[in-house]
């Protein structure tokens, strides 16, 4: 080699390194990830799947809950009252055989309380009818309700239980009178002339001429109060027999009232029978 020849070959460029097709970008980009999507864009789209589907997942429960609501004030608003129209009666006619019901089971209660605590035949005798004939009238709107698939108080169903035994006798109890379930003093005192659970624990801790006067006393005023959903219901009513019931009962609150009056007048109680409230 002449030393011309080696110049030339020394400052001759060298020819640019070919770079296999298969390693090419054709758009010239960056190389990227095997599925030809950026880094970013592939971090975030498992991200962005993932709010979807709980979007759709709450979507769904919210749907199902506005489902179930409005299915509620279907049955509120269309059903039941379409139901007691088949069936011929209102929303204040089994309101009544529920009220009517809990004041009557209290009365039974009442007079449940005389046999041990009372020595006068005439207030024992007073107690057993005002009982039996309150218990009577619970077991028919007790009937009326299961009639119509609707359920009946608790304390009517105890009122019947403790009437069972015989109310001319004197059955076990705590000293605040014989009770025959958990819920039979369940009662909100101040309403259509119902007593609190105070004022019967007050009543049966008294013995004597001082039970006598406190019990015929509050029967007067319980059975006073009792006529208010009676007439309510003979005035407002909608289905025949639950107005009748209210009626024959109206009817028996004013007799029993003149009969406890007379009694308890007799026994030298606060005031007599003026014959107020028949």
């Amino acid at each position: 080699m002449t030393p011309q020849d080696s110049t030339t070959e020394e400052t001759t460029p060298s020819s640019p390194r070919k770079v296999p097709a298969s390693s090419r970008n054709p758009a010239g980009a960056p190389d990227s990830s095997s599925d030809g999507a950026p880094e970013g864009e592939a971090a975030a789209t498992p991200s962005a799947y993932g709010l979807g589907r709980r979007l759709r997942i709450m979507g769904a429960v919210l749907a199902g809950g506005l489902a179930v609501v409005l299915a509620l004030l279907l049955w509120l608003g269309v059903l039941v009252p379409a139901k007691q129209e088949a069936a011929g009666y209102s929303a204040a006619d089994s309101a009544y055989a529920a009220t009517a019901i809990e004041h009557n089971a209290q009365a039974v209660q009442l007079a449940a309380l005389a046999p041990g605590r009372s020595t006068d035949d005439a207030v024992l005798a007073l107690a057993v009818d005002v009982g039996e004939a309150s218990v009577g009238r619970v077991s028919e709107l007790a009937g009326w309700l299961e009639e119509r698939e609707i359920a009946v108080p608790a304390a009517g169903r105890e009122a019947i239980a403790l009437a069972a035994d015989g109310l001319d006798t004197e059955l076990p109890d705590d000293g605040s009178g014989p009770r025959s379930g958990a819920g039979a003093h369940s009662h909100e005192g101040g309403n259509h002339g119902m007593l609190t659970d105070e004022q019967v624990d007050a009543i049966a801790a008294l013995d004597g001429s001082e039970f006598d006067i406190a019990l015929l006393s509050a029967l007067v005023e319980h059975h006073y109060g009792g006529l208010q959903p009676a007439d309510e219901e003979i005035a407002a009513g909608k289905d025949t027999e639950a107005k009748a019931l209210a009626q024959a009962e109206a009817d028996a609150i004013r007799i029993e009232v003149v009969e406890v009056r007379d009694v308890l007048a007799a026994i030298g109680g606060p005031g007599s029978n003026d014959g107020s409230g028949s």
